[in-house]
């Protein structure tokens, strides 16, 4: 098994949906006001997978998305 962390938040904007690892969550619950992480347990041999938790983060202080900026993932979706 594997675990996997989604986040999801208005305040993440562009960056909402993404995978994170722990210490990504641990900078961005200080830079961001509210947003939801959900947990996903991944079976690595029949690729099965569980939602085993979700919980939130944040300080609580409301703030605008990031600017829209451009990633590796919006190149990789404009050339296929």
């Amino acid at each position: 098994m594997k675990e996997l962390c989604y986040t999801f938040g208005d305040q993440l904007g562009q960056y909402s949906g993404r995978l994170k690892s722990l210490e990504e969550l641990n900078e961005m619950q200080s830079e961001f006001g509210e947003f939801r992480v959900y947990v996903v347990e991944v079976c690595l041999g029949c690729g099965w997978n569980h939602l085993s938790s979700s919980y939130l983060l944040g300080d609580g202080n409301t703030r605008k998305p990031p600017r829209k900026v451009r990633t590796l993932e919006d190149d990789d979706w404009v050339k296929r």
